[in-house]
Parts: structure tokens; sequence; C-alpha cells
């Protein structure tokens, strides 16, 4: 069950949102009775969130992910398009965190390439089956339905890219070498050495600034070349703030540089996406203290096994 973090996730439209001694809530009875119509993704995901909030409130008696995937079936069949969950809302563990980051940017990449209205049906399950598996991973324990909902959206999601065809090209970045290198360069251009980075970021905030773009593409153009490459992406806090806030605030730096890097055309596939906290300061500082050095999100680069 998620922790709602202070930017509170929205639970949207009000109008059939409920307040309980369990907490938020929704008239069940009349989400059970919702029917939205029509093969369009819309009313498909609809469908696929309203049975969702029904398991988890009558056969899981989670009240709030109930809640949250109800007010996601209500706002569809309203013609609110939803959105797959932001992995940085969740308390998700740290080794399963790049896996999901990279499976929500292929789903948001068939999004960009109108799987919505060429496959909407299969859309709309990858959708569901991907916020199930964030749902079911951040509890951490129910491995047999963490299982179903990630092998459910995998399956949905290769279906779409199957009637999509191949992903769309990755953007051009000024200077990379493509990943199709010249087979004659010499061993050495082939082995790359290890390379680390650092981006630092303004105190309580997750956003990059516009000088950090420069940065990137240079971390890009670092990542190319004819031989794979592993990109490990730390994220860390400083402790000006309780622990846990500085954990989550750490994950969500992680993950905004980890999507830019995607963006930019690193495989999603070579990225790895951890969250320090405040466990590993660049300086040691009492705690409550505020340390712009701290306030970081390292990037690793280093040779890697072909996928």
């Amino acid at each position: 069950m998620p922790r709602l973090a202070p930017t509170a996730r929205r639970l949207a439209p009000a109008a059939l949102l409920l307040l309980s001694g369990c907490g938020a809530g929704i008239d069940y009875d009349r989400l059970g009775a919702l029917s939205p119509q029509g093969d369009d993704f819309n009313a498909a995901v609809a469908r696929e969130y309203r049975d969702a909030a029904l398991f988890e409130a009558r056969q899981m008696y989670d009240w709030p992910d109930a809640a949250r995937f109800g007010a996601k079936a209500l706002g569809a069949a309203a013609g609110t398009t939803p959105e797959p969950e932001r992995v940085a809302d969740w308390r998700l563990p740290g080794e399963r965190v790049g896996e999901i980051v990279a499976a929500r940017a292929r789903l948001t990449d068939t999004f960009g390439r109108d799987a919505r209205a060429q496959a909407p049906e299969p859309a709309a399950r990858a959708q569901a089956r991907f916020d199930c598996w964030v749902e079911q991973q951040e509890e951490n324990w129910q491995t047999a339905d963490i299982a179903r909902c990630r092998d459910g959206f995998y399956a949905a999601l290769a279906e779409v890219e199957g009637t999509l065809g191949a992903p769309r090209a990755l953007k051009a970045t000024p200077g990379v070498v493509p990943a199709t290198a010249d087979k004659d360069a010499s061993p050495a251009a082939a082995r790359p050495e290890p390379k680390a980075y650092a981006l630092f970021f303004e105190f309580d905030s997750a956003e990059l600034s516009t000088t950090d773009e420069g940065a990137l593409r240079a971390i890009v153009e670092a990542a190319a070349g004819p031989r794979p490459v592993h990109v490990i992406v730390n994220g860390h806090a400083d402790r000006a703030g309780p622990d846990p806030y500085n954990r989550s605030l750490s994950l969500r730096r992680a993950e905004i540089v980890g999507q830019e890097l995607i963006e930019l055309g690193i495989d999603p596939g070579r990225i790895t996406i951890t969250a320090y906290g405040e466990s590993r300061p660049r300086v040691t500082t009492p705690d409550g203290m505020r340390e712009p050095r701290n306030r970081r999100v390292e990037i690793l680069i280093g040779p890697a096994a072909p996928l």
C-alpha cells in the first residue's frame, strides 16, 4: 500500500469519493455497476482499473489502493486519460527500481507512438498491470501477485509493441557515436574505461536545472560506443530532514536523471537506479544540516556484457 508523499497522490474525480474510518474510499456498489462501453483506450482502461479496485477492496481489503484504482476507473470513464503510476511516488525496493523505471519508459514510448489508438485493449492492460506491479512491489511480500502483475504487464506490452512494430529511433544527440560503430575500431577504443559524473540539486528539490543539459549530453556521449555499457544512477540527499523522506527524495532525483538519459538515447535496459538517501554523504555533517555537495545524483558508466 503506497505511503502518501507530501505531494499527495490525487484521487480524482471526487464525485464518488467518500471518507470512512478506513481512509479514502469509494462507493463500490456504484463502481461495480460501472460498465464503460466501447473499444477505445479510455473505456478499456476504465474496465481494467474498475476490476483492480474491486479486487483490492473485496479480496485484499486494501482500501487506499482500491480507492486509488477506483478513482482512475472513474476518471477514465468520464473521459480523462489516466497516466501510469510515477515510480518516484512509491517506496520500492532499491534493487527493483531500475527494471520498473525501464518498463515504464517502454510503456510511455508506445504511447508516444499512438498505442492508445492503434492497440487500445492491450495498451490498457499493460498500463493497469504496470500499476498493479508497482503497488504489489511496494508491499513486497506477495511474490505470486508481484509475478502475476509483472508478467501480465510484459505480455500485454509485447502485444502492443508487436502491433506497432519496432521502437522508434532514439533521439539523435550531437557527437554521440551510434551503437553500430565501425567494426574495425581498435580494441583499446572498444573497451570503455569506467567514468563517473555528478549532478547537484537545490535544497529539497528533484528538479534539474537548465545548466544540466550539457552534462546529460556528455554522459550520453560517454555511454555511446561499439561496446555495451552499464549505467548506474545513484541518488543521494543531505541530512536536513527525516531519513525516510530523504530516501524518497534521493529516489526522485535518480529517477528524473534516469528518465532524461533514456530520452536522450540510452537503452533503458542498461540503466540501474538506486536511492541511498542520506546514508552515503560526500561530506560528513551532523544530522539536520544542509550540505549542497550531498544533494546529488552520481552516474557511473562501465563495461557491461551484451544483453
